[in-house]
Protein backbone atom coordinates (compact mmCIF):
# COMPACT_ATOMS: atom_id res chain seq x y z
CA UNK A 1 0.00 0.00 0.00
CA UNK A 2 2.77 2.34 0.95
CA UNK A 3 4.71 1.85 -2.12
CA UNK A 4 1.70 2.07 -4.45
CA UNK A 5 0.63 5.44 -2.69
CA UNK A 6 4.59 6.93 -3.41
CA UNK A 7 4.12 5.61 -7.16
CA UNK A 8 0.53 7.51 -7.89
CA UNK A 9 2.17 10.01 -5.78
CA UNK A 10 5.31 10.66 -7.89
CA UNK A 11 3.62 9.84 -11.13
CA UNK A 12 1.12 13.34 -10.06
CA UNK A 13 4.29 15.34 -9.94
CA UNK A 14 5.69 14.28 -12.97
CA UNK A 15 2.36 14.58 -14.90
CA UNK A 16 2.41 18.18 -13.46
CA UNK A 17 6.44 18.61 -14.34
CA UNK A 18 5.64 17.76 -17.80
CA UNK A 19 1.88 19.75 -18.11
CA UNK A 20 4.17 22.72 -17.32
CA UNK A 21 6.72 22.19 -19.58
CA UNK A 22 3.86 21.72 -22.14
CA UNK A 23 2.30 24.92 -21.21
CA UNK A 24 5.63 26.63 -21.01
CA UNK A 25 6.29 25.65 -24.59
CA UNK A 26 3.01 25.65 -26.59
CA UNK A 27 2.19 29.51 -25.23
CA UNK A 28 2.51 30.93 -28.87
CA UNK A 29 -0.42 28.30 -29.69
CA UNK A 30 -2.41 27.89 -26.27
CA UNK A 31 -2.91 31.92 -24.87
CA UNK A 32 -4.45 32.61 -28.43
CA UNK A 33 -6.43 29.88 -28.24
CA UNK A 34 -7.55 30.48 -24.71
CA UNK A 35 -8.46 34.82 -25.20
CA UNK A 36 -10.19 33.47 -28.20
CA UNK A 37 -12.32 31.24 -26.02
CA UNK A 38 -12.66 33.94 -23.65
CA UNK A 39 -13.79 36.65 -26.83
CA UNK A 40 -15.76 34.00 -27.87
CA UNK A 41 -17.79 33.81 -25.04
CA UNK A 42 -18.01 37.18 -24.42
CA UNK A 43 -19.85 38.07 -28.21
CA UNK A 44 -21.67 34.68 -28.23
CA UNK A 45 -24.86 36.64 -26.85
CA UNK A 46 -24.56 39.28 -29.48
CA UNK A 47 -24.35 36.71 -32.25
CA UNK A 48 -27.38 34.87 -30.61
CA UNK A 49 -29.43 38.17 -30.74
CA UNK A 50 -28.24 38.57 -34.60
CA UNK A 51 -29.14 35.48 -35.42
CA UNK A 52 -33.18 35.75 -33.46
CA UNK A 53 -32.98 39.04 -35.64
CA UNK A 54 -33.20 36.52 -38.98
CA UNK A 55 -29.44 37.72 -39.81
CA UNK A 56 -27.42 35.34 -41.94
CA UNK A 57 -24.87 33.24 -39.38
CA UNK A 58 -22.00 33.75 -41.70
CA UNK A 59 -22.71 37.68 -42.09
CA UNK A 60 -23.14 37.87 -38.09
CA UNK A 61 -20.00 36.79 -37.50
CA UNK A 62 -18.54 38.63 -39.95
CA UNK A 63 -20.15 41.66 -38.43
CA UNK A 64 -19.31 40.84 -35.27
CA UNK A 65 -15.44 39.75 -35.59
CA UNK A 66 -15.13 43.70 -37.29
CA UNK A 67 -16.26 45.35 -34.47
CA UNK A 68 -14.14 43.13 -32.14
CA UNK A 69 -10.77 43.56 -34.01
CA UNK A 70 -11.45 47.37 -34.42
CA UNK A 71 -12.56 47.84 -30.79
CA UNK A 72 -9.24 46.17 -29.39
CA UNK A 73 -6.83 47.39 -32.40
CA UNK A 74 -8.61 51.16 -31.46
CA UNK A 75 -7.62 50.31 -27.99
CA UNK A 76 -4.38 48.93 -28.35
CA UNK A 77 -3.05 51.63 -30.35
CA UNK A 78 -4.62 53.98 -28.13
CA UNK A 79 -2.31 52.16 -24.73
CA UNK A 80 0.58 52.38 -26.96
CA UNK A 81 0.86 55.81 -28.35
CA UNK A 82 -0.02 56.97 -24.20
CA UNK A 83 2.33 54.57 -23.17
CA UNK A 84 5.00 55.69 -25.17
CA UNK A 85 4.27 59.37 -24.37
CA UNK A 86 4.20 58.31 -20.69
CA UNK A 87 8.17 57.02 -20.82
CA UNK A 88 9.00 59.85 -22.97
CA UNK A 89 8.00 61.85 -20.19
CA UNK A 90 8.88 59.76 -17.34
CA UNK A 91 12.38 61.33 -16.88
CA UNK A 92 11.35 64.28 -16.05
CA UNK A 93 9.54 63.13 -13.29
CA UNK A 94 12.83 61.82 -12.18
CA UNK A 95 14.04 65.10 -9.65
CA UNK A 96 10.34 65.93 -7.97
CA UNK A 97 10.04 62.19 -7.00
CA UNK A 98 13.59 62.01 -5.66
CA UNK A 99 12.92 65.62 -3.83
CA UNK A 100 9.41 63.72 -2.63
CA UNK A 101 11.53 60.82 -1.24
CA UNK A 102 14.14 63.17 0.53
CA UNK A 103 11.43 64.76 2.48
CA UNK A 104 9.50 61.55 2.90
CA UNK A 105 12.69 60.38 4.34
CA UNK A 106 13.47 63.29 6.20
CA UNK A 107 10.01 63.35 8.11
CA UNK A 108 10.56 59.62 8.81
CA UNK A 109 13.74 60.41 11.26
CA UNK A 110 11.67 61.53 13.93
CA UNK A 111 10.56 58.41 14.49
CA UNK A 112 11.93 55.93 17.76
CA UNK A 113 12.80 53.56 14.96
CA UNK A 114 15.26 53.93 11.85
CA UNK A 115 13.37 53.73 8.30
CA UNK A 116 15.96 54.21 5.41
CA UNK A 117 13.32 54.70 2.99
CA UNK A 118 15.43 56.66 0.83
CA UNK A 119 18.14 54.49 0.48
CA UNK A 120 15.73 51.46 -0.38
CA UNK A 121 13.76 53.55 -3.12
CA UNK A 122 17.05 54.55 -4.36
CA UNK A 123 17.86 51.10 -5.26
CA UNK A 124 15.39 51.47 -8.48
CA UNK A 125 16.91 52.03 -11.15
CA UNK A 126 14.69 54.28 -13.98
CA UNK A 127 16.15 53.71 -16.89
CA UNK A 128 15.90 49.46 -16.02
CA UNK A 129 12.18 50.59 -15.38
CA UNK A 130 11.85 52.76 -18.43
CA UNK A 131 13.34 49.60 -20.66
CA UNK A 132 11.15 47.39 -18.95
CA UNK A 133 7.99 49.69 -20.10
CA UNK A 134 9.09 50.14 -23.60
CA UNK A 135 9.63 46.15 -23.69
CA UNK A 136 6.50 45.57 -22.79
CA UNK A 137 4.90 48.12 -25.08
CA UNK A 138 6.50 46.45 -27.85
CA UNK A 139 5.37 43.04 -26.49
CA UNK A 140 1.88 44.57 -26.53
CA UNK A 141 2.17 45.91 -30.29
CA UNK A 142 3.54 42.94 -31.82
CA UNK A 143 0.53 40.74 -29.66
CA UNK A 144 -1.36 43.29 -31.28
CA UNK A 145 -0.25 42.44 -34.66
CA UNK A 146 -0.83 38.16 -34.11
CA UNK A 147 -4.44 39.04 -33.43
CA UNK A 148 -5.45 37.27 -36.71
CA UNK A 149 -4.41 33.72 -35.07
CA UNK A 150 -6.79 34.77 -32.08
CA UNK A 151 -9.86 36.03 -34.63
CA UNK A 152 -8.99 32.41 -36.25
CA UNK A 153 -9.66 30.64 -33.56
CA UNK A 154 -12.44 32.84 -32.78
CA UNK A 155 -14.40 31.89 -36.06
CA UNK A 156 -14.11 28.57 -36.01
CA UNK A 157 -15.52 28.56 -31.96
CA UNK A 158 -18.56 30.33 -32.99
CA UNK A 159 -19.06 28.37 -36.23
CA UNK A 160 -19.44 25.03 -34.65
CA UNK A 161 -20.72 25.69 -30.83
CA UNK A 162 -24.35 24.92 -31.99
CA UNK A 163 -23.31 22.05 -33.75
CA UNK A 164 -21.82 20.37 -30.44
CA UNK A 165 -25.41 19.52 -29.33
CA UNK A 166 -26.36 17.98 -32.62
CA UNK A 167 -22.73 15.49 -32.33
CA UNK A 168 -24.09 14.71 -28.79
CA UNK A 169 -27.51 13.59 -29.87
CA UNK A 170 -26.17 11.46 -32.11
CA UNK A 171 -23.22 10.09 -30.42
CA UNK A 172 -24.78 8.66 -26.55
CA UNK A 173 -28.47 7.63 -25.80
CA UNK A 174 -31.32 9.81 -25.18
CA UNK A 175 -31.46 10.09 -21.57
CA UNK A 176 -27.33 10.74 -21.32
CA UNK A 177 -27.65 12.99 -24.28
CA UNK A 178 -30.41 15.57 -22.74
CA UNK A 179 -28.39 15.46 -19.38
CA UNK A 180 -25.11 16.12 -21.13
CA UNK A 181 -26.59 19.33 -22.79
CA UNK A 182 -28.46 20.46 -19.93
CA UNK A 183 -25.10 20.74 -17.96
CA UNK A 184 -23.16 21.79 -20.93
CA UNK A 185 -25.44 24.47 -21.55
CA UNK A 186 -25.67 25.44 -17.60
CA UNK A 187 -21.92 25.81 -17.27
CA UNK A 188 -21.97 28.23 -20.58
CA UNK A 189 -24.57 30.01 -19.38
CA UNK A 190 -22.62 30.73 -15.82
CA UNK A 191 -19.61 31.14 -17.77
CA UNK A 192 -21.01 33.44 -20.27
CA UNK A 193 -22.64 35.51 -16.60
CA UNK A 194 -19.12 35.45 -15.17
CA UNK A 195 -17.16 37.13 -17.87
CA UNK A 196 -19.85 39.71 -18.59
CA UNK A 197 -20.05 40.71 -15.46
CA UNK A 198 -16.31 40.86 -14.97
CA UNK A 199 -15.48 42.55 -18.00
CA UNK A 200 -18.07 45.01 -16.81
CA UNK A 201 -16.78 46.19 -13.61
CA UNK A 202 -13.66 45.83 -15.00
CA UNK A 203 -14.65 48.56 -17.79
CA UNK A 204 -16.82 50.32 -14.85
CA UNK A 205 -13.09 50.96 -12.74
CA UNK A 206 -11.34 51.77 -15.75
CA UNK A 207 -13.62 54.34 -16.51
CA UNK A 208 -13.73 55.89 -13.00
CA UNK A 209 -10.46 55.80 -12.41
CA UNK A 210 -10.08 57.99 -15.74
CA UNK A 211 -12.77 60.44 -14.60
CA UNK A 212 -11.32 61.17 -11.32
CA UNK A 213 -7.73 61.63 -12.77
CA UNK A 214 -9.20 63.77 -15.39
CA UNK A 215 -11.11 66.11 -12.65
CA UNK A 216 -8.14 66.39 -10.86
CA UNK A 217 -6.13 67.22 -13.87
CA UNK A 218 -3.70 64.52 -13.23
CA UNK A 219 -1.54 63.30 -16.62
CA UNK A 220 -2.53 59.79 -18.67
CA UNK A 221 -5.72 59.70 -17.02
CA UNK A 222 -6.76 57.61 -20.31
CA UNK A 223 -3.88 55.44 -20.07
CA UNK A 224 -4.21 55.01 -16.32
CA UNK A 225 -8.17 53.66 -16.54
CA UNK A 226 -7.11 51.19 -19.30
CA UNK A 227 -4.01 50.09 -16.85
CA UNK A 228 -7.15 50.01 -13.91
CA UNK A 229 -9.12 47.99 -16.34
CA UNK A 230 -6.65 44.81 -17.42
CA UNK A 231 -5.16 44.77 -13.85
CA UNK A 232 -8.68 44.43 -12.69
CA UNK A 233 -9.03 40.83 -13.94
CA UNK A 234 -5.89 40.38 -10.97
CA UNK A 235 -7.93 40.12 -7.99
CA UNK A 236 -6.28 42.20 -4.95
CA UNK A 237 -3.00 43.06 -6.07
CA UNK A 238 -4.16 44.19 -9.51
CA UNK A 239 -5.94 46.74 -6.87
CA UNK A 240 -3.23 48.02 -5.04
CA UNK A 241 -1.34 48.31 -8.31
CA UNK A 242 -4.05 50.09 -10.28
CA UNK A 243 -4.49 52.62 -7.24
CA UNK A 244 -0.72 53.30 -6.56
CA UNK A 245 0.59 54.34 -9.89
CA UNK A 246 -2.05 57.24 -10.32
CA UNK A 247 -0.95 58.18 -6.86
CA UNK A 248 2.53 58.16 -7.45
CA UNK A 249 2.00 60.15 -11.15
CA UNK A 250 -0.10 62.63 -8.99
CA UNK A 251 2.46 63.15 -6.17
CA UNK A 252 5.21 63.72 -8.97
CA UNK A 253 2.59 66.12 -10.46
CA UNK A 254 1.62 67.89 -7.94
CA UNK A 255 3.98 67.48 -5.41
CA UNK A 256 3.22 67.85 -1.48
CA UNK A 257 -0.64 69.11 -2.20
CA UNK A 258 -3.71 67.54 -1.34
CA UNK A 259 -4.69 66.69 -4.90
CA UNK A 260 -2.57 63.45 -4.35
CA UNK A 261 -4.41 62.26 -0.91
CA UNK A 262 -7.73 63.03 -3.09
CA UNK A 263 -6.91 61.24 -5.82
CA UNK A 264 -6.66 58.53 -3.72
CA UNK A 265 -9.55 58.73 -1.40
CA UNK A 266 -11.49 59.14 -4.80
CA UNK A 267 -10.16 56.10 -6.25
CA UNK A 268 -10.39 53.84 -2.81
CA UNK A 269 -13.80 55.01 -2.54
CA UNK A 270 -14.39 53.72 -6.09
CA UNK A 271 -12.49 50.24 -5.50
CA UNK A 272 -14.09 50.05 -2.12
CA UNK A 273 -17.88 50.37 -3.58
CA UNK A 274 -17.52 47.44 -6.55
CA UNK A 275 -15.67 45.43 -4.59
CA UNK A 276 -17.65 44.88 -1.94
CA UNK A 277 -21.08 46.17 -2.88
CA UNK A 278 -21.27 45.62 -6.75
CA UNK A 279 -19.75 42.94 -7.26
CA UNK A 280 -20.78 40.82 -5.13
CA UNK A 281 -24.56 42.02 -5.74
CA UNK A 282 -23.73 41.09 -9.99
CA UNK A 283 -21.26 38.08 -9.34
CA UNK A 284 -23.32 36.31 -6.22
CA UNK A 285 -21.26 34.34 -3.71
CA UNK A 286 -20.74 31.14 -5.61
CA UNK A 287 -17.53 32.05 -7.51
CA UNK A 288 -15.66 33.09 -4.43
CA UNK A 289 -12.25 31.80 -4.09
CA UNK A 290 -9.76 30.45 -2.22
CA UNK A 291 -7.51 33.45 -1.41
CA UNK A 292 -4.41 31.02 -1.63
CA UNK A 293 -5.72 29.31 -4.36
CA UNK A 294 -5.83 32.82 -6.12
CA UNK A 295 -1.97 33.63 -5.16
CA UNK A 296 -0.80 30.32 -6.26
CA UNK A 297 -2.31 30.26 -9.51
CA UNK A 298 -1.10 34.10 -10.12
CA UNK A 299 2.40 33.40 -8.97
CA UNK A 300 2.12 29.83 -11.09
CA UNK A 301 0.22 32.09 -14.56
CA UNK A 302 2.98 34.30 -13.87
CA UNK A 303 5.80 32.10 -14.34
CA UNK A 304 4.13 30.53 -16.81
CA UNK A 305 3.16 33.21 -19.32
CA UNK A 306 4.00 36.65 -17.68
CA UNK A 307 1.41 39.56 -17.21
CA UNK A 308 -1.03 37.70 -19.53
CA UNK A 309 -0.74 34.92 -17.53
CA UNK A 310 -1.60 36.88 -14.45
CA UNK A 311 -4.33 38.73 -16.22
CA UNK A 312 -5.97 35.13 -17.26
CA UNK A 313 -5.00 33.36 -14.03
CA UNK A 314 -8.27 33.85 -11.79
CA UNK A 315 -10.52 33.53 -14.79
CA UNK A 316 -8.86 30.36 -15.75
CA UNK A 317 -9.65 29.53 -11.61
CA UNK A 318 -13.48 31.00 -11.95
CA UNK A 319 -14.28 28.93 -14.97
CA UNK A 320 -12.53 25.06 -13.84
CA UNK A 321 -14.83 25.94 -10.80
CA UNK A 322 -18.34 26.64 -12.33
CA UNK A 323 -17.42 23.40 -14.84
CA UNK A 324 -16.74 21.19 -11.23
CA UNK A 325 -19.88 22.47 -9.89
CA UNK A 326 -21.71 20.79 -12.92
CA UNK A 327 -20.44 17.28 -12.42
CA UNK A 328 -21.48 15.62 -9.33
CA UNK A 329 -18.12 13.79 -9.72
CA UNK A 330 -15.87 16.34 -9.58
CA UNK A 331 -18.21 18.48 -6.98
CA UNK A 332 -15.73 18.03 -3.82
CA UNK A 333 -13.16 19.87 -6.02
CA UNK A 334 -15.32 23.08 -6.27
CA UNK A 335 -15.58 23.00 -2.62
CA UNK A 336 -12.33 23.03 -1.92
CA UNK A 337 -11.68 25.58 -4.24
CA UNK A 338 -14.38 27.80 -2.46
CA UNK A 339 -13.10 30.42 0.72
Amino acid sequence: MAESRAVKFSLVIIVLFISGIILKLTKPILFPFLLALFISYAVSPLLSWMLRLKFPKVLAIVIILLFTFALLYLLGLLFYSSGKLFISELPQYSDKINSLISEFGDSLKQLPFKVDVPSVLSQLNLEKITNFMLGTLGSFLSFLGNLLLVFVFVIFILSGQDKLTVKIARALAEEKAAYLTRVLESINRQIQRYLAVKTFLSLLNGVLVALILVIFGVNFALLMGFITFILNFIPSFGSIISTLIPVIIAFAQFGNSLIPIWVLLSIAVVDAVLGNFVDPKMMGQSLDLSPLLVIFSLIFWGWLWGIPGMVLAVPILAVLKIIFENVPSLKYLAVLMSK
